[in-house]
């Protein structure tokens, strides 16, 4: 059971980003030959690369929480020892847990909310669209957990370092 979720967790966080990426490019190169070289402007080519744009964003987002290769601001914590830099990490990432938990519900519902709206090419619903979203909240959550109980390990002694720090540590 556990392969099985974590191969449809690689299916959402790489797959669909990478096929959402390059459908939205190769349409973009077809709408720009069209409207400049054969002077005929396409009408659909706009809610694909808009969809596609928002479906790279958002799963390729999961994707870089997951690696830990996001932007962080750590200019203050990779100075201090584990034990406060981690105290800080944790009290960022409670905040960033807190309130991407507080805005799940909303999110869910809105998306249910805007379903009776459809695209207007391709008739697809918003719903489809804008799930996206809950999955990225949700997403975000988790692994921003993950950082939290590793904090916890930390300022309790059962591990030394994050492996966060450590990388900060080692660079300078």
């Amino acid at each position: 059971m556990k392969k099985i979720l974590f191969f449809i967790r690689d299916v959402i966080e790489k797959y669909v980003p990478v096929f959402s990426f390059a459908l939205m490019f190769m349409t973009f190169i077809i709408q720009v030959f069209f409207r400049y070289v054969i002077r005929h402007p396409l009408t659909w080519s706009m809610e694909i690369i808009v969809i596609g744009f928002v479906w790279t964003v958002v799963f390729g987002a999961c994707y870089t929480m997951r690696r830990r290769s996001h932007v962080k601001f750590t200019m203050i914590y990779d100075r201090l020892p584990p034990v406060p830099a981690a105290v800080i990490r944790m009290l960022g990432n409670l905040i960033i847990a807190i309130t991407f938990t507080s805005l799940v519900s909303a999110a869910y519902k809105y998306s249910f909310f805007v379903g009776f709206q459809k695209t207007s090419f391709f008739r697809i619903s918003y719903t489809f669209i804008f799930m996206p979203f809950v999955y990225f909240l949700c997403s975000i959550i988790g692994y921003t957990l993950s950082e939290i109980f590793e904090d916890i390990k930390v300022i309790t002694g059962k591990i030394h370092d994050s492996a966060e720090h450590k990388t900060a540590e080692a660079a300078q």
